[in-house]
């Protein structure tokens, strides 16, 4: 336990102190800035796990190659994020610097593993359950402690499943994840001070879509714990959802930037800042509570929390179609 408690430590303290002073840096440099707010979240974040990770290979004796895989494709993203935050890439450029990472992970192992889908499915599935989830956080950041804040959730729902499970890479990729996310939640909170940036929302995405790949989730008798990560990541995953839905009702092109976010809808009802990231919060904790349960029951358990998702989601989606944003 003391292992983890220094991974933990060294985790978030290396995150703060690097958000810090890239922040300084960044305020005097007048570079990486929007609206006064430098855009150094992803590299504090993104330096935090690498040092972090490769301080949990040394103490806990793991095989490197699995999590230097992660780690450079991660970094990949990281890169041409803080070049897409210095001078906006094209939707293409971005497309091709995911799909390679996409890519270098599945023919490194990290992918999804269905009986029946053989080689090429399971390849498919991976691909896009990387490059929606990348994309995915970088549309929920548009609120401050929202994205980062969320991937502490989610990040925490896949430790305690490597817990459960027993899986060691998991246990050390979701505590760095965590930590690391905490540490910078200390700046990005309202008022925000930092700002992930498009560099740290898409890193996020990708790391977490890694991790929920390398988890172990279903059994013989529970078969549909293999859904268990679309629950846990239910947040993002329903918002990016909901908001191509809300833009097609609308007659807008799908991926064309609008104010359909639940959040900002949540908004338009009247709620503060606050309470609208505490909701967000309580919403995200719901489905990443009903995805750890989902690993731990029967069949027909499941298969309830499966049914009961949806039909709140549902509702969420019913509730929120009327309501317009003016954010």
């Amino acid at each position: 336990m003391l292992k983890y408690l220094i991974i933990l430590t060294a985790a978030l303290i290396s995150s703060m102190l690097c958000t810090f002073l890239l922040t300084r840096f960044s305020l005097r440099r007048k570079i990486l800035i929007t609206g006064n707010i430098p855009l150094v979240g992803g590299a504090g974040i993104g330096l935090a796990f690498v040092f972090s990770s490769a301080l949990a290979v040394f103490m806990f004796g793991l095989s490197p190659l699995k999590i230097l895989t992660v780690i450079f494709a991660c970094g990949l993203v990281l890169f041409f994020g803080v070049v897409d935050d210095l001078r906006e890439l094209s939707i293409t450029q971005k497309f091709l610097v995911q799909s390679f990472c996409a890519a270098l992970l599945i023919l490194s192992g990290i992918r999804t593993d269905i009986v029946y889908f053989g080689f090429w499915g399971n390849a498919v599935i991976t691909f896009f359950w990387i490059l929606g989830l990348t994309n995915a956080f970088n549309l929920l950041d548009i609120m401050d402690g929202l994205a980062a804040g969320t991937a502490l959730i989610v990040g925490s729902a896949f430790l305690w499943i490597g817990f459960l499970s027993a899986d060691l890479n998991v246990q050390i990729l979701s505590l760095v994840l965590c930590a690391s996310s905490a540490g910078f939640l200390i700046f990005n909170l309202p008022p925000a001070r930092a700002y992930l940036g498009n560099s740290g929302s898409h890193f996020l995405g990708m790391l977490i879509s890694c991790i929920a790949l390398i988890t172990h989730y279903a059994s013989s008798s529970n078969a549909f714990a293999l859904l268990s990560p679309v629950v846990i990541l239910g947040l993002p995953i329903m918002d990016t959802l909901l908001l191509i839905i809300f833009r097609i009702i609308k007659r807008r092109p799908p991926f064309k930037k609008s104010n359909d976010h639940i959040a900002l809808k949540m908004g338009a009802l009247g709620f503060s800042k606050a309470q609208t990231i505490s909701a967000m919060y309580l919403l995200s904790s719901v489905f990443a509570g009903c995805g750890i349960l989902l690993t731990r029951v029967s069949d027909l358990s499941a298969a309830g929390i499966i049914i009961a998702v949806f039909l709140f989601s549902t509702g969420i989606f019913l509730g929120l179609v009327k309501i317009e944003s003016n954010a």
